[in-house]
């Protein structure tokens, strides 16, 4: 009988089904990442871990290597980006992050990471879910997988919220919309819809509820399936954000010396997210990803790092010395992330093309050892010559400082097993086992 609902369901024309969506969605707060409809998962077990949250700096668009944190100067590929010390014996990163250098005992360089693709949104949604894109299932990000295995952080909040993201984000994946993190486009403006419509007061408003959910009761009555149910608790839970004293960490001007702080963080986007990020997480929210584009320098690298790559660094600098700060440092994960890396041939348009073969990234705070450099690539930055670590040893490092249980198997509403780094089969006991790896050396 259960099926037969879900087959009614699904065989809605598709303007019905995503007036219902559309209308849930657009409700709770107007949202832009659509989540995706499936059973909520049962709160399983966890293991250790030093990191409490996790802000997760995702750099749309390929950050270029050779110009950040895999310097080549003086070499056919280095370009005009030049290395400065971190005060490290013979480690240097790209002349355009010195505030990044300076901090560098707090920061874990990965220099040594590979990806299959050179398609952004596969080698995104790769980096994000540890699984490549597949036509019949969309798979969890990291901040849902931390609130099903770890539970739900706080009564009110979100447990994940994604600030500047679009529309290709994975979301909550087949786990559902119960879980899908909170979208913020604009972290200057947070939750959007907020507050009533100018002319509306509270009770009005509540009439206009009523009236909406009393359109929609006919539809909930006669579809009672995962899918509906789900959207239907994402509703409910965000219309308790909205009614809540909770919702005022959203708003950035809020920040004490906001303008002064704002200075620090520098007036940009990443800035401003990273400024809202640290909110949040002081708030109680577990994960929080600050998506910042920009980084698809086919032309003018040298120009568009300087806008870029500046503003990261100012943004990233000031997030360290605040975290620090107000005692948070060690109870929260930085990780900077991207796509793949660019090509250590500069080409005719002063700019470097897509290279999936070789990238970096970054890791500081929650647990992790500074001061160091994992993994190398060749004098050219070409491919990687040692300790190659891949998208699904990229999270299973995040996972292992969040304390998640890597080998704790989830099944999809389809049936079928996953793991929170990558999976496979154990041909030898038909086990499913991880196919992700934290990187131990980064905790020391």
């Amino acid at each position: 009988m259960k099926q037969d609902l879900k087959d009614q369901l699904n065989n809605l024309d598709e303007l019905s089904r995503r007036q219902f969506v559309a209308r849930t969605a657009k409700t709770a707060l107007g949202v832009s990442i659509l989540p995706l409809a499936g059973a909520s998962p049962k709160v399983l077990a966890a293991g250790g871990g030093q990191a409490e949250h996790c802000i997760f700096f995702y750099m749309s668009g390929g950050m270029t290597h050779i110009d950040t944190f895999d310097p080549k100067p003086g070499t056919e590929t280095g370009g005009n980006t030049k290395g400065i010390s971190t005060g490290v014996a013979g480690v240097e990163i790209g002349h355009h992050l010195p505030g990044l250098a300076k901090r560098f005992k707090d920061i874990a360089v990965v220099r040594s990471m590979t990806q299959k693709t050179g398609d952004h949104r596969g080698g995104s949604y790769w980096m994000h879910t540890s699984y490549q894109p597949r036509a019949t299932i969309v798979h969890p990000s990291m901040g849902p997988w931390a609130q099903t295995l770890l539970g739900k952080a706080h009564e009110t909040l979100p447990d994940s919220v994604v600030i500047g993201g679009g529309g290709n984000h994975p979301g909550a994946g087949f786990f559902g919309p119960a879980l899908a993190p909170l979208p913020i486009g604009d972290a200057e403006r947070g939750v959007q819809n907020s507050e009533l419509p100018r002319g509306v007061d509270e009770r009005q408003f509540d009439k206009r509820l009523d009236l909406m959910n009393s359109f929609d009761e006919g539809f909930r009555s006669k579809f009672k399936t995962d899918e509906v149910s789900a959207y239907t608790q994402f509703y409910d839970e965000t219309m308790n954000l909205m009614r809540s004293e909770d919702l005022e960490t959203f708003k950035l001007t809020n920040e004490p010396d906001y303008q002064k702080k704002l200075q620090d963080y520098g007036n940009s986007r990443v800035g401003k997210g990273a400024m809202l990020a640290k909110r949040l997480v002081k708030s109680g929210i577990r994960f929080v990803e600050v998506q910042s584009g920009g980084w698809d320098m086919h032309n003018g690298i040298d120009g568009a790092m300087q806008t870029t790559g500046g503003a990261l660094d100012k943004a990233l600098s000031s997030l360290i010395d605040d975290l620090k700060a107000e005692g948070l440092f060690e109870k929260t994960l930085i990780v900077l992330g991207t796509e793949f890396g660019r090509t250590p041939k500069i080409n005719a348009n002063s700019g470097r093309d897509h290279h999936p073969r070789a990238f970096s990234t970054m890791f500081a705070g929650g647990g992790i050892t500074g001061g160091q450099v994992y993994g190398k690539t060749d004098k050219l930055g070409i491919a990687v010559e040692e300790d190659p670590v891949d998208p699904r040893d990229f999270n299973a490092t995040i996972a292992h400082a969040l304390g998640l249980d890597l080998n704790k198997v989830v099944y999809a509403p389809s049936g079928r097993p996953f793991l929170v780094a990558g999976h496979k089969r154990d041909r030898a006991t038909d086990r499913i086992i991880t196919e992700g790896k934290p990187i131990p050396a980064l905790f020391g």
